[in-house]
């Protein structure tokens, strides 16, 4: 099934799932006590990317501009007097007009489960959470099912400033084994309302585990015929690579593990009660095992909106 045909048939049945759940909880009991608080949300982000490739050897290096979609729908339940359990589903489609093969929906459910440690808004908030997502990519060999799961602990310190610590695990279990990866990622963040209409938000993290780099042909052969040291020579035999063309003719994918470096910020704008606008920046810099690198940085202009 192509990716924007998916998004489209998911996104009619998110919504027309929250409008037959939500009838049905009316027409039992006159209220909605599980769905009747569902909202719905969607975003758009345009992005330019440095090194989307993920590419080490610099003069080969491919920059792209890149569109996301995001459509969602939510709802909560309160359990007890300081439980609260969150649901809902969501769709996420990438377009890279510069490298077509790359583009992907990844949607499916998702839950969290919500403590709070007493009353007023600075008690501070643990949750956990989980999904399970199915990736449609283009390219079939990275198709396949994603599980995570986490937890993040936040605390309001003052009626404008918010902070929040997350580890999160991920494993996507892809159809070959070049795109298998499984992560662990350790986070803060901080966010400041600046007044009622502006909010400044900031993340920093570390990455653990596997990720899917690409190379040219030539930087390919050099890699594995020893050019680069034994090392490295050693390691790339070793590793799941495939010949993909993902970013042009001849072009290899290949699974190493790695640490990254997160950071982004982001200023957003209220346009209205349900409407946002957000300027992002966002940088991975990328450590293999045998010490090579492959840094990424990104800019974005994003609208988001809540029905």
């Amino acid at each position: 099934m192509k990716p924007v045909r998916s998004l489209a048939m998911l996104a009619l049945g998110l919504t027309g799932a929250g409008l037959s759940f939500g009838q049905a909880g009316l027409d039992r009991a006159g209220t909605a006590p599980w769905i009747g608080n569902l909202s719905y949300t969607a975003s758009a982000t345009a992005s330019w990317v440095e090194n989307i490739s993920r590419t080490s050897f610099a003069p080969t290096r491919k920059n792209s501009d890149t569109y996301a979609l995001t459509l969602g729908a939510s709802g909560h339940r309160e359990l007890a007097p300081s439980w609260l359990l969150e649901f809902g589903a969501d769709a996420d489609y990438l377009a890279v007009p510069a490298f077509s093969r790359t583009e992907h929906l990844v949607a499916g459910p998702r839950m969290a489960l919500q403590h709070k440690f007493g009353l007023g808004p600075l008690a501070p908030v643990l949750q956990f959470n989980a999904a399970y997502t199915y990736k449609d990519a283009r390219f079939a060999a990275d198709r396949g099912w994603t599980a995570e799961g986490g937890a993040r602990l936040a605390k309001r310190l003052l009626p404008d400033l918010k902070v929040a610590a997350s580890i999160q695990w991920l494993d996507h279990y892809a159809e070959t084994s070049t795109f298998d990866i499984q992560q662990r990622t350790v986070s803060v963040e901080a966010s400041w309302d600046i007044s009622e209409r502006w909010r400044l938000s900031g993340s920093a993290g570390r990455l653990l585990g596997t990720i899917v780099a690409n190379a040219a042909p030539t930087v390919w052969w050099n890699a594995v015929s020893g050019a680069f040291g034994p090392a490295v020579m050693g390691y790339y035999t070793y590793i799941p690579a495939s010949t993909t063309n993902l970013y042009g003719p001849g072009w290899v994918s290949y699974n190493v593990e790695a640490n990254v470096d997160l950071w982004s910020v982001s200023l957003d704008y209220a346009l209205g009660d349900h409407t946002s606008l957000s300027l992002s920046a966002s940088s991975a810099f990328v450590i293999n095992r045998v010490g090579v690198r492959y840094p990424t940085d990104s800019w974005g202009l994003g609208l988001q909106h809540r029905f």
